[in-house]
């Protein structure tokens, strides 16, 4: 039995059909998971949410000026994970002023097409080779033979845990062992950082 998922072509909505056999079950995908090796990432299982051609602009200049906030963040609030990553002093500097350094990214966690917002919530630096395009590689193998207006109702996506994605083990979640780094009274605190995402939100 096809399932109808809408998805926008110019101005107005159309109905795409994504019948059964495009799509694989949750056992395979997370067998693929396993073996494809993303340390540090869930499996999240997401359904789609078509939006307008005009959501999706709007969404992405939202994301554009919300990046920025971001990476101010976290440059002030998770140093040691940054370091972590493998950014050095001078990264971290350009940080501060919005600059993201070569072969990082502000990655969305959940697509906005799959209900994800533009808040930091949903927000992760990560490498872009190879962590980043790993995830959408993942992704991508999902619609495998589709139509360009066509997604699977759900989608399986690799999900990294915490702000700044460390490939290996654990993170921090701020400026180290449960204790905020003194950077933070550098400049912005934390506190005001919350309030400038909560300020970026839809709506606000």
């Amino acid at each position: 039995m096809p399932t109808e998922v809408l998805f926008p072509a110019q101005h107005k909505k159309i109905v795409t059909q994504v019948t059964d056999d495009m799509l694989f079950d949750l056992t395979y995908w997370e067998a693929k998971f396993q073996k494809m090796n993303f340390p540090g990432m869930d499996l999240v299982e997401a359904t789609a949410y078509p939006l307008t051609l005009l959501e999706k602009i709007n969404r992405k200049k939202q994301y554009a000026r919300v990046k920025r906030d971001f990476l101010r963040y976290v440059s002030y609030n998770y140093v040691n994970d940054l370091r972590n990553a493998g950014l050095d002093e001078d990264s971290i500097f350009y940080f501060k002023k919005g600059i993201i350094p070569e072969n990082f990214n502000v990655h969305i966690k959940i697509p906005f097409d799959y209900t994800g917002e533009v808040d930091f919530s949903n927000m992760c630096l990560i490498q872009n080779i190879p962590y980043h395009e790993d995830i959408h590689r993942f992704m991508d193998m999902q619609m495998d033979g589709m139509a360009p207006n066509m997604r699977p109702r759900k989608l399986y996506i690799p999900v990294p845990t915490g702000k700044v994605y460390i490939p290996l083990t654990m993170y921090t979640g701020s400026g180290g062992k449960g204790k905020h780094d003194r950077s933070v009274f550098a400049g912005y605190s934390e506190s005001a950082f919350k309030s400038l995402a909560q300020k970026s939100m839809p709506g606000r």
